[in-house]
């Protein structure tokens, strides 16, 4: 469904606009999981460490204010597709800055490590880390592209799919991305500290980059019970893997642009490879994002179709004269 504007005749037969609001189903989403994160990081850390967290979510009230200012243009302008589009922006902003406190403050709890259990799921599966590293090894080529894949092609997808829809007036695709990352964060949060991993170097016994060496000490240091602000959420999280829930959400959202949509997904593919080329997710990991990636956004359908279902029953029951401008659903 795509609520426009509502024609409302008067009395004297010229025909009033009356704006809709704002979609309340999605944005009470929206707050219930950020609640939820922001709970996690007053209660969870461990003393002080909140300390680093507060000049971030400062950052952010300050921003809020001037992404407001783009969907409030377009409110003025009765333009209220584009107006609930840009809306997002300012929801991406504070989960943004929400997790990147929540990551780390799950991996800050010295939960036991995980790593064994994933190989073994992995051996299960017939999924072997060193054996997909080893064939990628043997072709340079692919070797090139699914490393530049894994280390350079997920920030521009990610940042196509929460900019292009929320700037162009996809209402659908922006809200349906936004939502999708909040429940996934959310549902991701007990994994996240009841399941920790390192990595798969340190199961299957291979030797790790400098970059891996570097996220294995920052883990290690979380373990220990302090938060430092230079932590990134990113490299701490194994499982599920984000990279490959990243992409293919991300790819998802860039489905209604036709020059964009096939190269979406080829890149998505790459990046979802890429994770056990390179050595940085177990093969669970990647079937773990693959199902969030899954269910979140089966989620996100849910608060859509109830949103607009409520809006539907509403619009058409209390005003029956009323010609619903551009309600292209059943």
């Amino acid at each position: 469904m795509s609520l426009i504007a509502i024609v409302k005749p008067d009395s004297a037969g010229s025909k009033e606009v009356v704006r809709p609001s704002p979609p309340l189903a999605v944005h009470l989403a929206l707050a219930g999981c950020c609640a939820v994160l922001l709970a996690v990081c007053v209660i969870l850390p461990p003393r002080g460490a909140m300390s680093t967290g507060l000049p971030l979510l400062e950052a952010t009230v300050l921003l809020l204010a001037p992404l407001l200012i783009v969907p409030a243009y377009f409110h003025e302008r009765k333009s209220w597709e584009r107006r609930d589009a840009a809306l997002m922006l300012p929801w991406t902003l504070v989960i943004a800055a929400l997790v990147t406190q929540v990551a780390p403050t799950t991996v800050a709890h010295a939960f036991p490590l995980r790593d064994m259990l994933w190989r073994k799921l992995d051996e299960h599966l017939w999924i072997n880390i060193p054996a997909i590293m080893t064939f990628t090894g043997n072709h340079p080529l692919l070797l090139s592209v699914l490393t530049f894949s894994y280390y350079w092609m997920l920030h521009p997808l990610l940042l196509s799919a929460i900019f292009l829809p929320a700037c162009t007036g996809k209402r659908h695709a922006s809200q349906q991305f936004v939502l999708a990352n909040a429940f996934a964060f959310v549902l991701a949060i007990p994994f996240m500290l009841l399941l920790p991993a390192i990595g798969p170097w340190t199961a299957w016994h291979f030797a790790p980059n400098p970059l891996q060496l570097a996220c294995e000490s920052s883990i290690h240091s979380l373990r220990l019970g302090g938060i430092s602000s230079g932590d990134s959420f990113g490299g701490v999280i194994c499982f599920p893997s984000f990279h490959v829930f990243w992409a293919v959400i991300s790819a998802h959202a860039l489905r209604q642009f036709r020059l964009l949509r096939y190269p979406a997904i080829l890149v998505a593919g790459f990046i979802t490879l890429s994770t056990m080329s390179t050595g940085w997710h177990y093969g669970v990991d990647v079937i773990a994002g693959l199902v969030l990636a899954w269910v979140c956004t089966g989620l996100a359908d849910v608060i859509l179709r109830t949103e607009n279902s409520a809006a539907k029953s509403v619009l058409l029951g209390q005003m029956p004269e009323t010609k619903v401008a551009g309600l292209d659903c059943p």
